[in-house]
């Protein structure tokens, strides 16, 4: 990428290629941390076979598995260390709080949780704090 973007401008960082993933935080009150983990992921299970029903007309366990892999799924420790497992420490995540989630209280909950609680764990993690 460093050869070939804005050949005579600024240099590419790593950050200029953002990491997208789906995100399915739960950071709800009144449960504990092991049920917030269960919820976040039974959400997913969810959100992602009904994509991949929409997409393909059929549920492909496997495919839903690969995407539940390749998303951030679980209360807010786990999130974050998965955010530090599995990204560099330069990327930029895109992060999608709303997919299959229609309930728009919930979905702002969510980004709130990730901002304030999740984003400062990841630094902590890095060693930045």
């Amino acid at each position: 990428m460093s050869e070939h973007l804005h050949p005579e401008g600024q240099p590419w960082k790593r950050r200029d290629m953002p990491r997208t993933s789906f995100v399915f935080l739960n950071d709800e009150a009144g449960l504990t941390e092991d049920e917030q983990s269960l919820a976040a992921q039974q959400e997913a299970e969810q959100a992602l076979g009904a994509y991949w029903n929409a997409l393909e007309g059929t549920i492909d366990p496997n495919k839903v598995n690969n995407a539940a892999n390749n998303a951030l799924i679980g209360n807010v420790e786990e999130v974050a260390q998965q955010i530090v497992e599995r990204f560099h420490e330069d990327d930029r995540i895109m992060a999608w709080f709303d997919f299959f989630n229609h309930d728009s209280a919930r979905v702002c909950r969510n980004m709130t949780a990730y901002m304030q609680k999740v984003a400062p764990r990841v630094e902590e993690l890095l060693g930045r704090n």
